[in-house]
Parts: structure tokens; C-alpha cells; sequence
């Protein structure tokens, strides 16, 4: 009997041992075994997740997102996804990606408060390298560095007065419940010019509401983008002037200096749409904006900036700036265009030279975000080259970024090189390319011509640390 007792007292232990010690061995950010297993860590609930090649114990949000009435998950706690959004003691929390291919929860908020940032070392005069180039691929005013010089139909200082117009044609016909989604669309384009350019350029737009036909077949409008192969029926001139003349039949033309045409979206004789930059300027949309399920009102942006006398197309990414992809789903300008065309604010940059930069943390706010603030640190490294460091956020005009989406990028210019359309030269190039968008996130850090930058602390905003090395 004492042996069956003593193997009943094992055997009772064995079963208990095996019950508590998953959850007694389990912690959060502690390995794990097994995907979608659970545990207990006194009150909170943890499950196995695949974080980074690695799995992990993290703690398990509820399904609907809320933590209401179970254990607070508080930032910095593990998580094991992009974007994965909960409430938690009446704050809103995200997962976001930080160093080491790691996830943890970034407090997130909708109300910013000011951001203090020490003064800049040197006035903004120092940053605006000259430009430097000995070969350019396009001639006329197309800036890769201050200043640029607008051309006669636009103003970089004031107000644009833009006719918006839409025709179609007989062999492809408007719909009208297309009407008012192209008409928002225009209009988000004036908002855009306004935040971007600082305030200094507003987009005054004249917009028919209605269809106007076209006395031709839509191929007959088709234009020949240079170095494409095709037959273009009407010259430019001929096509420009039809369109001018759509626009004197319906708007007083006597301040108009550019034209925007939207077509129907089943247009497709017209694949890249129009560019004519005379007096007024015409800008057309074509199928090739539809396909691409890029906004209108970036496809017009991008066509009127070179306008504004700036080349664009830099740096080659087209996960950042609708200056350089049209449909970038990360529709801003950058801070090295703004300061090429005299958009930023002395305020909003931080600018030193090299042999003058000390240990310093800058909280700058995010470029995709309509707040006031830093929005840029420059380090010149010699009067032809610099360092361009921007925080980055899916925000207002980034809304079609993956959720979760967050970094700096530092981008390095150099004024010698210029910026050819469609091939691999470019003024600016954002470094880091190994990293996911070119991004890089909290707790990690580059090292590039003598100057170390880290992100060390990230939330609604970046804090940004540069200091010099070597």
C-alpha cells in the first residue's frame, strides 16, 4: 500500500508540474516553442508569436482591440505585428517594428503638443548648397539645388488661378457619378500646395462641374511621351489649343494660366495623359493613373511643381514623394526640394556643418504629418554634398502606407549629379537601402561621412540623435 501511495503522490505532482510550469516558465519577451500557445504570467495572459526569425512569449490583445475589463498592455510592452492597434487604459497603443527585427507598443495620439529643439548652429543660407553640375540632362529651369525659378505661368511667392475642367468624348462617355470624387480630388490638391509650399503658394481653382464633349475620338488626343514609340495624330500645339478652347467656352480665362483636364476613368487611348508648358500651361490625366489606382491630384501636383522651376524625380524611391513618383503612396515633398524652392520655413530646419556639428537630440516631427515643428536636419559636408535626416509616419498624406509604418531616412545629396528622369541618376539618394523603405527605426543607427545618427526614442514623433565620429 505505501507503494501505491508514494506512486499516487508521484503521479499527482507529475500533473501539476506539468499543468503550472508552461506558465511559470513563461514571461513576456522570454522564447517560446510553439505559435498560438498561451500562458499565464500572474494576471496577463501571453502567447506564443513569430517576432523577427524568433518566437516569443508577448501578451495577447483581445479581439476587438480593446483591453477593457482584462490586464493593460502599456507601451513598450511586446507585440508581434505591424499596425496591430489596441486601447488600454484610455490610451491608444500600436506595434511597430523597432531594432533587431523586434516589436513593442508605441503610445499614439491624435493631439500634439509644441516640441522643444535647441537653435540651429547656422542659418539656413549654409545648407543651400549651389548647384554644382558640369552635364545637364535637361535644359531650362529645372533645379536641383536653390534657388528655383518659377516659370511665368505659375509664381513661387502668391497665387496660381488654375481652370479644372473634365471632357470626354463619344467613344467614352462620362459618367456622372464620377463627378464628385474628381472634384474632391482637385480640391485636395490646393490643400496640399498650401501646407507644402508653407503658405507661400496658393492653388486658385475654377472648377466646371461638368462633362464637356470633345469633338474628337480620344485616341485623336492621344500625346507621344519623348523617347515612346506610337503615332500622336494631333501636334502638340493642335492638342493644347483644343484644350485651351474647352476651357474659354466654359471659364473666364483672363487670370487662368494653367489648365488641369480630367478624363473619364475608362479612358485608354490616353495612357500618360498631357503636358503642354506654354501659355497657359495644359495638364491632362490619363488611363495610366487610373490603372495604377494613383490619385488624381498627385498626377497633377507632380506635372505643375516642374513649373515651379524644381526638377524633382529625387531621390529614387517611390515609397516617399509625389515630386519624384507621381502615385507614391507617400505623397509629400521633401525637405530637400522645399529648400530648393524656398518652402522652408528657418524654423522648421536644423542646419550645421560638419566640422561644426556636436553631440545634440532633435525631436522632429513627422514630414507626412500637417504639424508645426522640426521637420529636418541637414549636415553639410563640403559646399556640394549633405545629409538630409526626416522623420517619416503613415499621417494625412501618407494614409495609404502600411499601418505601422514609421522611421527616419537619411538621405545624401550631391549637387555634381544630376537628376535624369526615368535612369538611375539622381541628385539625392537615401542610404540605409538594405532596410525596409529605406527606414530606419528605434534603437538603430548609421554611420556616414564622420557623422553617426540615431533614432533613439520614437511615439507620435522621432527623436533624432546626431553626433560626430572618427
Amino acid at each position: 500500500m505505501k507503494a501505491r501511495g508514494s506512486l499516487s503522490v508521484l503521479f499527482t505532482f507529475c500533473i501539476f508540474f506539468a499543468i503550472t510550469s508552461p506558465s511559470e516558465a513563461a514571461s513576456a519577451g522570454g522564447r517560446c516553442t510553439r505559435v498560438g500557445t498561451t500562458a499565464r504570467q500572474g494576471r496577463v495572459t501571453l502567447q506564443c508569436a513569430k517576432v523577427g526569425k524568433t518566437l516569443k512569449w508577448v501578451r495577447k490583445p483581445t479581439t476587438s482591440g480593446s483591453t477593457q475589463g482584462s490586464p493593460q498592455i502599456a507601451a513598450g510592452d511586446t507585440c508581434s505585428s505591424d499596425g496591430v492597434t489596441v486601447t488600454s487604459g484610455g490610451l491608444t497603443l500600436e506595434c511597430r517594428r523597432v531594432a533587431s527585427n523586434n516589436y513593442k507598443y508605441f503610445e499614439v495620439s491624435t493631439v500634439f503638443s509644441p516640441l522643444s529643439n535647441p537653435a540651429s548652429p547656422e542659418p539656413i543660407d549654409v545648407c543651400r548648397l549651389p548647384d554644382q553640375r558640369t552635364v545637364r540632362a535637361v535644359q531650362g529651369p529645372q533645379a536641383i539645388a536653390y534657388p528655383a525659378v518659377a516659370s511665368s505661368v505659375v509664381t513661387n511667392r502668391g497665387t496660381v488661378n488654375i481652370a479644372v475642367i473634365l471632357v470626354d468624348f463619344a467613344d467614352v462617355v462620362g459618367d456622372q457619378s464620377e463627378i464628385a470624387d474628381h472634384v474632391a480630388q482637385v480640391k485636395k490638391a490646393a490643400e496640399w500646395m498650401t501646407w507644402y509650399s508653407q503658405g507661400n503658394v496658393k492653388y486658385s481653382l475654377q472648377i466646371t462641374e461638368r462633362w464637356i464633349r470633345a469633338p474628337r475620338p480620344s485616341g485623336d488626343y492621344f500625346w507621344l511621351h519623348p523617347g515612346k514609340a506610337g503615332t500622336q495624330v494631333q501636334s502638340d500645339q493642335e492638342i493644347a489649343s483644343a484644350y485651351q478652347g474647352f476651357a474659354r467656352s466654359v471659364v473666364d480665362m483672363s487670370n487662368i494660366t494653367v489648365i488641369w483636364v480630367v478624363h473619364p476613368k475608362k479612358v485608354t487611348a490616353i495612357d500618360e495623359g498631357f503636358a503642354w508648358r506654354g501659355s497657359p500651361s495644359v495638364f491632362s490625366i490619363g488611363s495610366d493613373t487610373y490603372k495604377g489606382g494613383w490619385p488624381i491630384w498627385q498626377h497633377f501636383l507632380h506635372e505643375t511643381l516642374h513649373s515651379h522651376g524644381a526638377l524633382g524625380h529625387s531621390p529614387k524611391n517611390s515609397f516617399f514623394g509625389l515630386f519624384n513618383f507621381t502615385g507614391s503612396p507617400g505623397a509629400t515633398l521633401n525637405s530637400w526640394d522645399a529648400i530648393t524652392l524656398d518652402w522652408m520655413r528657418i524654423e522648421n530646419l536644423y542646419c550645421v556643418s560638419r566640422d561644426r556639428l556636436a553631440r545634440v537630440e532633435l525631436n522632429l516631427v513627422p514630414l507626412e504629418r500637417e504639424q508645426a515643428g522640426l521637420r529636418a536636419a541637414v549636415v553639410k559636408l563640403s559646399n556640394s554634398e549633405a545629409l538630409i535626416i526626416e522623420s517619416h509616419r503613415r499621417d494625412k498624406w501618407s494614409d495609404r502606407w502600411p499601418a505601422g509604418t514609421y522611421g527616419v531616412t537619411v538621405m545624401r545629396v550631391d549637387t555634381r549629379v544630376d537628376t535624369v528622369h526615368d535612369l538611375g541618376s539622381s541628385t539625392g539618394r537615401y542610404l540605409m537601402d538594405d532596410r525596409r523603405n529605406s527606414l530606419m527605426v528605434e534603437g538603430e543607427s548609421l554611420e556616414t561621412d564622420g557623422v553617426r545618427i540615431s533614432l533613439v526614442r520614437s511615439g507620435n514623433h522621432d527623436v533624432v540623435r546626431l553626433e560626430p565620429i572618427g
